[in-house]
């Protein structure tokens, strides 16, 4: 019944948008009612999940289990912080257009967000995530420009590629097992597969799961199909740049750690080595950017693809490795949050996202100030941020399996990216500006969702409560396979 509800509240809330009390200012109360709603009871349930406990709904349809209620909390929480941002912005007038069209659009993309996270079924899961692609893809043009509508399409673009070539590897997923059974009678359902003993015919399959993974890693941003996430995350007003980069990334997250679990037994070698090339390729490519970025967003677009990498490389460790993959994953998400709408404060104020025109950000704006700091030393991966956790967990799994020019290349790299972004970011944080523009307050509206994100992340960063620690590590033993 829980699940039921989980899938039900973004959709009370879409429905709620078309009665004329509930329209104008009234659809921003309604998002953050159904966000609000939704944290709540996804909260609850991270908090009161029983290891090993799994509850089906809607015929098997939906699922919740370790996995889908970590990422259901995962992108609610996040998603709350959204909409608390978003009410403030559209509520002054820093985001042009019609409010309920963006509202509407962002619960159509929570709701199919929602759902894809609750799938227990591979082709409904796709299906979602399609939907939330078409969802989100005008919003990133919401600021209109040439430029937005070059990266909404790019966007549109290699999503649909991606998800086409995770359609195709299920396709052949399907024909294998149907071979392999005697019958074209084809389950799609997670539950299921976990049972199947034989996969049928190797050419089907081992084409299909490379396909899968490397269509997610394609809707991912990892490389080498990466090309559309600087300029979509860039482009994106900051609240669609969170939606796409902390909530709408896990849920295809979710989908890659749903395919490795269920079929890394069956070729872990396969998996091993296409998530190497593309967590190795997606590292050196948002290096090589980072080296060279005068964009504070685009910067950290790029740093999104380097822990997209790290991700990758830490999946391909296995179940060794799963309890610092999930740790970074959770602390990545709070992080990029952060920074994405603390870089919509700083752009709405200076009116550039030039790091060049910004100098002693902490004095003119103190507390976005602070946060864009706090976000850079977690972006970083300075102690005692989850993401140093994660981090220091991956590496030293590489180590352990002798996976030695990966461990030190991706040390080379996490130094030179370190030393980057410092050199970029701190004199835009600390440095003198010659002009010693006037301190600017902070209104509550415009800082509220990042103080919010900022006891998240530290509280995972400095303390785990066991429940969530407990969930963590179930997540992470999945990512062995079965």
């Amino acid at each position: 019944m829980i699940a039921l509800w989980c899938a039900a509240v973004p959709l009370i809330g879409l429905g709620l948008l078309g009665f004329a009390p509930f329209r104008g200012r009234a659809a921003l109360a309604v998002l953050l009612a159904a966000t609000g709603v939704e944290a709540a009871l996804a909260a609850g349930l991270a908090w009161q999940h029983v290891p090993g406990e799994t509850a089906y709904a809607l015929g098997h349809y939906l699922v919740l289990d370790a996995s889908s209620i970590l990422f259901l909390a995962l992108i609610s929480v996040v998603f709350l912080g959204v909409a608390i941002y978003v009410r403030h912005r559209l509520a002054v007038g820093l985001l042009p257009g019609a409010f309920e069209g963006f509202v509407a659009r962002s619960l159509i993309f929570f709701a199919s967000c929602v759902l894809a996270v609750l799938s227990n079924h591979l082709l409904a899961m796709w299906v979602f995530l399609e939907l939330g692609t078409f969802a989100i893809a005008p919003l990133i043009f919401y600021a209109r420009g040439a430029t937005a509508l070059q990266a909404s399409w790019k966007y549109l673009l290699f999503s649909v590629i991606g998800l086409g070539l995770n359609l195709v590897g299920l396709l052949c997923l399907a024909r294998a097992i149907g071979g392999a059974h005697g019958h074209h009678e084809v389950t799609f359902f997670i539950d299921d597969l976990q049972h199947l003993a034989t996969l049928g015919d190797p050419k089907w399959w081992k084409l299909g799961l490379a396909l899968m993974v490397f269509g997610l890693g394609t809707k991912l941003g990892l490389a080498p199909m990466y090309a559309w996430l600087p300029d979509a995350y860039d482009e994106s007003p900051a609240s669609v740049t969170t939606m796409l980069s902390a909530v709408q990334f896990n849920c295809v997250l979710l989908a890659l750690f749903r395919e490795i679990s269920l079929f890394r037994s069956f070729d872990a070698d396969l998996i091993i080595d296409e998530l190497l090339v593309m967590g190795t390729l997606s590292i050196a490519v948002a290096t090589l950017h980072i080296v060279k970025a005068t964009n504070y967003k685009r910067l950290i677009a790029y740093a999104s693809i380097n822990h997209a990498g790290t991700i990758a490389l830490g999946l391909s460790m296995g179940k060794a490795a799963g309890y610092g993959v999930v740790i970074y994953v959770v602390s990545n998400a709070v992080v990029k949050a952060m920074l994405f709408m603390t870089s919509g404060n700083l752009n709405a104020h200076y009116g550039t996202k030039q790091m060049s025109a910004l100098r002693g950000v902490i004095r003119t704006m103190p507390f976005n100030g602070w946060v864009f700091m706090l976000g850079a030393f977690a972006l970083l991966g300075f102690a005692p941020f989850g993401s140093f956790l994660g981090e220091m967990i991956m590496l030293s799994n590489m180590v352990e399996r002798t996976y030695l020019p990966v461990f030190f290349f991706t040390g080379f790299a996490l130094t030179i990216i370190l030393v980057a972004s410092g050199r970029s970011l701190f004199p835009m944080i600390w440095g003198d500006s010659p002009d010693a523009p006037a301190r600017v307050p902070d209104s509550f509206g415009s800082i509220a969702a990042n103080v919010f994100y900022v006891a998240v992340l530290l509280s995972l960063g400095v303390y785990t409560p066991a429940p969530l620690a407990a969930l963590f590590r179930e997540v992470g033993a999945t990512l062995g396979g079965r």
